[in-house]
């Protein structure tokens, strides 16, 4: 009966508010004991960007299923958990219509049907060290701004110079925590996407049958200020065969990046964020981020959610890469509020200048979703 509900509930949003609004999405828990399901569907619709000449308008969707387990409540493992979540995204990229290389909506992925992630955690002595081991999303561990997470460009998720990210991988992942204001990470992800493998499959790939390609994140982050101010500095490693522009190859890539969250109040958080990659190897070499979130605008609506961020990107200076333009530049600004019990809505709009940096028009891009939470 919950799935039939749900599934109901889906394909209503999608016929009736799809069309109202150009967007929605649906997410229901259900949670027993030390289990929790999940359901979420999320759909979005981005008009007809003013400036390319080609441009046309995209709708895509994505269906989410969690499963979830303390394992500590269920058999009394104690500091284990266990998580499981399978995607289907469907829809044609925006980006593409655009040309940016920067990727205005993080629904902008390439079709997938796969397990999107599949891990067991645990924590040692106490709450000291934390191992994660399974399929992981290194955004989900590693250089993501906390204070970021309404934004929808994927810059604001993560800096586009680490190349090392892909799509979720089988990895291992370390967590040392000496003091509440100071932690370590080291995360090793099997990168066989660099060479062919589809990751966006239900198939895993054997990580023993090729070691060649691993993406390697290392992260220290210090807290201070009661907490209000966070600090990532990180570095990572692509290694494995990669292609520079002027036609050798080299076995590896590395770079830098930075993230600094600060809370101004429980309302407004600001963040910022800073990445390099080496300019023989990756098409964006220096990356500058910055924005604000603001909960409760407006006295009459402490629930809405106002933003704004600009992401910059320098392109690669080398003689044989495609660059015509320096760098690429997006500002967003959104708004989201709740209607009702149920119902959010999110108007977003972006502003490209130099998208893809090879002469194409700057791009005013609208941008639409919703989500009902039952």
């Amino acid at each position: 009966m919950y799935f039939l509900k749900s599934s109901f509930q889906n394909g209503l949003c999608a016929s009736l508010l799809g069309f109202l609004i150009g967007g929605c999405a649906v997410a229901e828990d259900v949670k027993t004991g030390a289990v929790t399901f999940g359901l979420s569907y999320a759909a979005g619709h981005s008009f007809e960007p003013l400036g390319p000449e080609d441009g046309g308008s995209t709708s895509k969707q994505r269906l989410t299923l969690n499963f979830e387990a303390d394992l500590e409540r269920a058999w009394g493992w104690q500091g284990a958990s266990l998580f499981v979540q399978y995607q289907n995204h469907s829809g044609v990229p925006g980006a593409r219509e655009v040309g940016d290389i920067q990727v205005y909506d993080g629904l902008d992925d390439p079709e997938y049907d796969r397990i999107h992630m599949a891990w067991l955690q645990q924590h040692f002595f106490g709450d000291t060290l934390r191992v994660k081991l399974g399929k992981v999303e290194p955004k989900s561990e590693f250089f993501a701004p906390t204070n970021a997470t309404h934004h929808l460009g994927f810059s604001t998720e993560r800096s586009p110079t680490i190349i090392a990210q892909g799509p979720p991988s089988l990895s291992a992942n370390f967590f040392y925590h000496p003091s509440d204001q100071f932690s370590i990470g080291l995360g090793i992800y099997d990168a066989a996407w660099n060479n062919g493998f589809d990751e966006n499959s239900l198939n895993f790939h054997n990580v023993f049958s090729d070691l060649g390609d691993l993406a390697i994140f290392l992260e220290a982050r210090y807290s201070f200020k009661s907490g209000r101010t966070r600090l990532k500095v990180g570095g990572w490693r692509l290694d494995g065969a990669l292609n520079r522009f002027d036609g050798t190859s080299t076995n590896g890539a590395e770079g830098l990046y930075l993230v600094l969250d600060h809370d101004l109040s429980d309302q407004v958080g600001l963040y910022a964020q800073l990445g390099f990659a080496d300019s023989s190897v990756s098409a964006l070499t220096q990356h500058f981020g910055a924005g604000l979130q603001w909960q409760g605008p407006l006295n009459i609506r402490p629930d809405d959610i106002f933003g704004f961020g600009v992401s910059r990107v320098s392109f690669s200076d080398d003689v044989n890469a495609p660059f015509t333009q320096e760098a690429e530049t997006a500002y967003e600004v959104f708004y989201k509020m709740p209607v009702g019990a149920q119902l959010v809505l999110q108007a977003n709009f972006q502003f490209i200048d130099n998208p893809g940096g090879t002469g194409r028009s700057d791009a005013l891009v609208p941008t639409i979703r919703g989500t009902i939470n039952f």
